[in-house]
């Protein structure tokens, strides 16, 4: 990606009668600066990072940073009137400081997603404001492109290092996380993801993985990963790294949800890989945590989920495996009729009990392009004067509704996720989820979520431009619908990131 500053030498008529023209030349003006740069010519100062000199000019680093404007021009800075400054950067920064350098002389810069993460800290670090938002719009952009490429998990480290107070990319970056978890632990470089981070991912409900038995095997291999380069740190003593690993434990590990696993999976739990036989007690626990919950002791169960890690430990995730959801593709949606509808059925289990077998049915009705109610007449019954009609109503939306196919004996609440998926770098991902808590019962028995998609970016003429368009052709609206029932102990409101 190349981003440059345009002007092209334009004489610009005044509206005036004095023959005046106003002159642009601004390229020119830049070729001028950047061959200062180019041939390093009346340089006054020289920076020095890593092993390699760059000849500079303070009139150009002062006016493109605010960090350096101090540093050369604040008589109680060491560096003032120095005419070689060193700079401390990490290796890697050293590597893209030239592009830096130079981006201050002209304003243009090639970033890929290799170095953007790199080019990100050294505007941010010397408060050069414009680069750091064309490093933060170029990672929004290419997110499945450092996925594939192994980098998400060290773009989403430093971001949170570099500019914790940019929430439309942290929140960009940890939706992600969430959602298309399978995607990124397809690619290298997943395993390091910081201790801290994984503690807050296995404690979000909006989570979107297959099944907990999945996301417990995942985890086992971050575990592993990161007890490995534990034991690898020689400068520590053994006791330390002990802590160390039993820390990751307690303090991450403990956020499994067993009680969601079927009680096959509870038994794979116990007959799997070398890490379990290490810790051998914490999981006898935890699997005997799930089985009371499936034999429903609900006094245990109660207890457990009282104490300090229990709080979330019965509420499940929006899993994604076919038991629980639903795929609904509209192919070729340039031949979808305004205010029609694909309908479909499926079912979901009542419980995560597996002594409970029933199951319920939803019929599903998606509606990308606006509801339609045609004009209706209430008919009046002992009089055709209470007749009153009712006059077509036409709601732009982008609905789905649901709806319950049994008249539920008691009001059960359920978590329903709508993943909505879009395109980013020719790959398909979820770019969006809607989250409800519904209730169902005799009286209740339809769900409305509406404003699925923004309505202007499905019309005619904005269709192949929209990032909700997927497929070969990029002419498919693709959702999946999760429904998964809460019980009395689960608890929908997950902890936020700190």
């Amino acid at each position: 990606m190349e981003v440059e500053l345009e002007s092209e030498r334009v004489f610009q008529p005044d509206c005036s009668d004095m023959g005046l023209k106003t002159l642009y030349n601004t390229n020119s003006v830049l070729r001028k600066i950047a061959n200062l740069y180019a041939e390093r010519l009346m340089s006054d100062v020289t920076l020095v990072v890593g092993e390699n000199r760059y000849p500079a000019h303070r009139i150009i680093l002062c006016a493109s940073s605010d960090v350096f404007q101090v540093m050369l021009m604040n008589a109680t800075w060491r560096e003032f009137g120095d005419a070689v400054i060193t700079l401390q950067e990490e290796e890697r920064c050293q590597g893209v400081f030239p592009q830096f350098l130079r981006y201050m002389y002209v304003g243009k810069m090639t970033i890929s997603v290799d170095t953007a993460v790199y080019i990100l800290k050294l505007a941010d670090k010397y408060n050069i404001h414009d680069l750091v938002q064309i490093c933060i719009n170029y990672m929004k952009l290419h997110l499945n492109k450092a996925t594939a490429k192994g980098h998400f998990v060290e773009w989403l480290h430093n971001a949170l290092q570099i500019c914790p107070g940019r929430k439309d990319l942290i929140s960009m970056l940890e939706n992600y996380l969430k959602w298309n978890l399978e995607r990124i632990v397809s690619y290298p470089g997943w395993e390091q993801l910081s201790p801290g981070l994984m503690n807050w991912l296995l404690q979000q409900n909006d989570l979107v993985v297959r099944s907990e038995f999945r996301l417990y095997e995942l985890v086992e291999v971050w575990f592993r990963y990161q007890r490995a380069q534990i034991e690898g740190r020689c400068e520590m003593r053994e006791q330390d790294r002990e802590s160390a690993i039993n820390k990751l434990i307690h303090g991450v590990l403990v956020h499994i949800r067993f009680a969601m696993m079927s009680l096959p999976q509870l038994a794979n739990v116990l007959m799997s890989g070398a890490s379990v036989r290490m810790l051998k007690e914490f999981y006898v626990g935890r699997v005997a945590d799930g089985m009371n919950f499936h034999s429903h002791h609900l006094e245990i169960v109660g207890a457990i989920r009282a104490s300090e890690m229990g709080e979330l430990q019965f509420t499940p995730r929006l899993y994604s495996s076919d038991l629980w959801s639903l795929e609904i593709a509209v192919d070729y949606f340039h031949r979808v009729e305004k205010y029609s509808s694909v309908a479909s059925v499926f079912f979901t289990p009542t419980s995560f009990s597996d002594v409970d077998e029933e199951s319920n049915g939803w019929d599903v009705e998606f509606f990308p392009l606006g509801v339609r109610y045609k004009p209706a007449q209430l008919i009046g019954i002992y009089s055709a004067a209470t007749n009153r009609e009712i006059p077509e109503c036409i709601i732009r939306t982008v609905r789905l509704r649901i709806t319950s196919q049994s008249a539920m004996r008691t009001e059960c609440r359920y978590m329903v996720g709508v993943l909505i998926c879009g395109m980013m770098n020719d790959e398909e991902y979820v770019r969006h989820c809607h989250v409800r808590v519904a209730y169902f019962s005799s009286d209740h028995r339809v769900l409305n979520i509406d404003n699925l998609i923004p309505i202007g970016e499905l019309q005619m003429g904005t269709r192949k431009y929209s990032q909700y368009m997927v497929g070969e052709e990029q002419n498919t609206i693709r959702i999946k619908v999760v429904i998964v029932p809460l019980n009395r102990f689960s608890n929908v409101f997950a902890p936020p990131s700190e």
